[in-house]
Order: structure tokens, then sequence, then C-alpha cells
């Protein structure tokens, strides 16, 4: 039985090259129809664009590719600037929000710690426009800060609990 295995396998070999050479001028067309069909599907979906350039004459594949390219890169400019304006938008919103909060936030004296750090945290996202009004709630925080930490340190010894 295994001669008749081996023989059958050769014959098949024999027949693969045939089958490919036939084989390979089908798939040649089928690839030139898909990209036939998909550079139709561009000037379709591109055809205001193409109006535009050259109406009288008929355009070869080379130069609805190039258009296509040269639309693609226009949109991606586009994006680019529309989400740079946008962000800068954001930021200035943003800053905006900052400012309030330092403002709310200075208008109360600093009694805790935690206070202090929040508004320095806060104050420090703010622009270095606003460093003249940062420094003189600065000072403030300062001269409050000592009285903060005295105070603090003798609650703590006080309302330490100890189980001994």
């Amino acid at each position: 039985m295994t001669p008749t295995i081996t023989s059958a396998m050769t014959i098949t070999n024999h027949h693969l090259p045939l089958n490919h050479k036939l084989r390979k001028p089908m798939l040649e067309k089928m690839r030139r129809d898909r990209i036939n069909s998909s550079i139709e599907q561009l000037k379709s979906l591109l055809a205001p664009e193409f109006l535009n350039q050259q109406s009288d004459s008929k355009l070869e594949k080379a130069d609805i590719l190039e258009m296509t390219v040269s639309f693609l890169r226009r949109q991606q400019q586009q994006q680019q600037s529309a989400f740079s304006s946008s962000s800068a938008a954001v930021n200035q919103g943003f800053s905006r929000c900052v400012h309030d909060i330092v403002h709310f936030l200075s208008k109360e004296e600093v009694k805790t710690q935690s206070q202090r750090k929040l508004l320095n945290h806060f104050q420090n996202l703010q622009p270095s426009s606003d460093q003249n009004r940062r420094e003189s709630v600065v000072t403030q925080l300062n001269s409050t800060e000592q009285k903060i930490i005295s105070k603090e340190k003798s609650s703590v010894k006080s309302a330490l609990w100890r189980p001994w």
C-alpha cells in the first residue's frame, strides 16, 4: 500500500505546477479588478475634488491616487488645526477655573495646613502672569503658617491618645 500512496503524491506534485500556472493569471486578474474597483470608489467618493481639478481630461489611476493623498493631507491638517484651537480653549477655561478657585480660597483666612497645601497647589497651577497676585497671597500664607503650625503641634500633643 505504501507504494500506491507515494505514486499518488508524485502524480499530484506533477499537476501542481500546471494548476499553479492556470491559477496565477486568474489571481492577477482578480487583484487588478480589486484595485480598479477601489480606485473607482475613491473617484466617486471624492467627486467634488476631482471636478475642481481637471474636468476636461480623463484622469489616470495615478492622478486619482495623487488627488486622494492631497485631499487626505488637507483633511489631516484641518483636523490638527481644529484640535489645537480647541485645546487652546480648554487651556484657557482651565486657567480661568484655577484663577477662580484661588480667588475663592484666598478670601478666607487659612486655618489649617491642608487648606494651605490646597491653596499652594492651585497657585502653582496658575500661569506666571498671575505671579504678582500669587506673591501677595504667599506672604499672607507665611504669616499665618507659623500660627497654624504652632497650634497644630499643641493640639496634636494634647489630643494624642496613648494606651498606657
